[in-house]
């Protein structure tokens, strides 16, 4: 019985060793399976991105500042009125100057009568209405009258106050009027636009009327179309390291925005139509030379390197205008794979 046992050790150990390289062999032909894309055809975008974001600003502003020697005695809007153009903000002590305009006005309707009389010289008639006329500027000085529609963002102004006289203002007075002499902002807000930094290597590519899509934080889940409407002719040395051109963009009529408001821009600066394209991130250099790339594709069951030509590209697509065909297999980039040529691979379901 002993002996049987003995014979039969030997034997279980040679059938081990046949399953083992089986079980090898089978296993080395076991293709890798790998995730791919298939190269499509479609159109895909060229697109710059904004260096930093741009700001929303009104399409018109108006700044206004006195010119006239005189304290404020009326007082007609505040601060997120709504004006029309022409429309009288605030009026300066100007009792002096009615006089005066009552005055001349006066000499100079009599000057008219007695020039059409022949009584005076044409002269003489000159001479009273470019006095009537000075008046006429020095009222308008004294009142501050809406240059545009819209609406009052800032009215740095109070009652009693002297804007062209330091030491008129009476204490409380505004520090933006004490410093800058600044009175009455108006916005127009019938429409807006964006103005947004790209970096100077774009600028050859940005032209007015193309197209360009806006981001902003306070709407996370949409996009908004808008158009290049103006491009800065020279380039921002502010940062030596980082400069940079300014495009100004048109902004659709969007609910509850902001002047001040961020947004994020990129400009579409060319489009190719039917193009046969795949991920741009599945593209890889050669070694030997960046500017040589190529796929990694599935040919007759086995990884292959594809030597390609790119044309227009994006963060997420790059035409290839030579070394694919519509529908090859790409094989995508993956930590879970190495891949070599020849090498078996079977397409991930």
């Amino acid at each position: 019985m002993a002996l049987r046992k003995t014979r039969l050790i030997p034997m279980i150990g040679v059938s081990v060793v046949i399953i083992i390289v089986i079980v090898g062999k089978l296993s080395a032909k076991k293709p890798a399976v790998v995730n791919t894309v298939a190269a499509k055809i479609g159109s895909v975008e060229q697109i710059v991105s904004s260096t930093s974001s741009g700001t929303v600003e009104p399409a018109e502003k108006a700044n206004m500042m006195s010119q006239y020697p005189g304290a404020i005695t009326h007082i007609y809007f505040q601060n997120g009125d709504r004006v029309k153009k022409g429309d009288v903000i605030l009026t300066m002590d100007n009792a002096l100057v009615k006089v005066d305009l009552a005055n001349t006005q006066e000499v100079y309707a009599r000057a008219k009568k007695l020039f059409a009389s022949h009584a005076i010289s044409k002269a003489a008639l000159d001479t009273a209405m470019y006095a009537y006329q000075a008046a006429v500027a020095r009222y308008d000085q004294s009142l501050i009258k809406a240059p545009i529609p819209g609406i009052i963002t800032q009215l740095n102004a109070h009652l009693g106050e002297f804007p062209l006289g330091g030491n008129g203002l009476l204490s409380g007075g505004s520090s933006a009027l004490q410093q800058y002499g600044l009175l009455v902002q108006i916005i127009d807000d019938s429409s807006y636009h964006i103005k947004a930094p790209f970096d100077e290597v774009d600028s050859g590519m940005i032209e007015n009327g193309q197209k360009a899509r806006i981001t902003f934080d306070a709407f996370p889940d949409q996009v908004f179309n808008g158009r290049v409407i103006e491009v800065s002719p020279a380039v921002s040395t502010a940062l030596d390291l980082n400069r940079t051109i300014e495009a100004k963009i048109s902004l659709p009529h969007i609910h509850d925005i902001r002047i001040g408001m961020s947004a994020d821009v990129e400009i579409i600066v060319n489009v190719t139509k039917n193009a046969l394209y795949i991920p741009t991130y599945t593209l890889q250099e050669s070694a030997s030379n960046s500017n040589n790339k190529f796929v990694w594709i599935i040919d007759n069951h086995k990884a292959e390197k594809a030597d390609v030509q790119t044309g227009i590209s994006n963060w997420d697509n790059t035409v290839i205008t030579k070394g694919l065909n519509p529908g090859a297999q790409v094989i995508l980039p993956s930590d879970t794979y190495s891949l070599k040529e020849g090498m078996r691979v079977s397409p991930h379901d």
